[in-house]
């Protein structure tokens, strides 16, 4: 089996995780079959991570704009979560794109069914507010929730985003790093 080697980008590292970006490249071969991409790089493969839903946002968002020269590449890619003793893709996270005119940014996350109320997403996403706090054009993290998804809410009120607006179906949350 392949040893992983970790990209020439940025990878955040936590406690029990890695949290690392797809290349262009990586996030194709990423979509046309997950399982063998984690073997390829050494890893057990996310059990869930990859559904139509993810596939057509991998497809229509992030790869149009992760070949841009113009844009930030770290953006617009999925970063895969590594759970380091299991060396498995246990979720995953993105960016809808890079910081707006204000300086907002918006989340989106998953986590395998496995791997659910163990804080994996809420050390997740501690661990990519401590990375966007070194970037000085981020000054908000944004995320939307169903309004039902009681988890979700949770993992982001543990850190520390707030409750900025309620529609019907979902939950705008909110964090201020500045």
């Amino acid at each position: 089996m392949p040893v992983f080697k970790p990209p020439q980008i940025s990878m955040i590292k936590t406690k029990r995780l890695l949290i690392r970006p797809l290349t262009g490249d990586e996030l194709k071969k990423h979509i046309d079959s997950p399982q063998e991409f984690a073997k390829c790089i050494g890893l057990v493969p996310s059990q869930t991570l990859m559904d139509k839903n993810t596939q057509e946002a991998i497809l229509n968002d992030l790869l149009p704009n992760i070949e841009d020269s113009n844009k930030d590449p770290l953006f617009y890619t999925m970063w895969i979560v590594i759970e380091k003793s299991e060396r498995a893709i246990v979720g995953g996270i993105c960016f809808h794109g890079e910081p707006d005119v204000n300086g907002e940014v918006e989340i989106g996350y998953g986590t395998d069914y496995g791997y659910r109320n163990k804080g994996i997403m809420t050390e997740t996403i501690a661990g990519l507010i401590h990375w966007l706090k070194t970037d000085d054009k981020v000054k908000v993290i944004r995320a939307e929730t169903e309004a039902d998804n009681n988890s979700s809410i949770r993992v982001l009120e543990k850190n520390n985003f707030k409750i900025f607006q309620r529609k019907d179906d979902s939950v705008i949350l909110k964090l201020k790093l500045q």
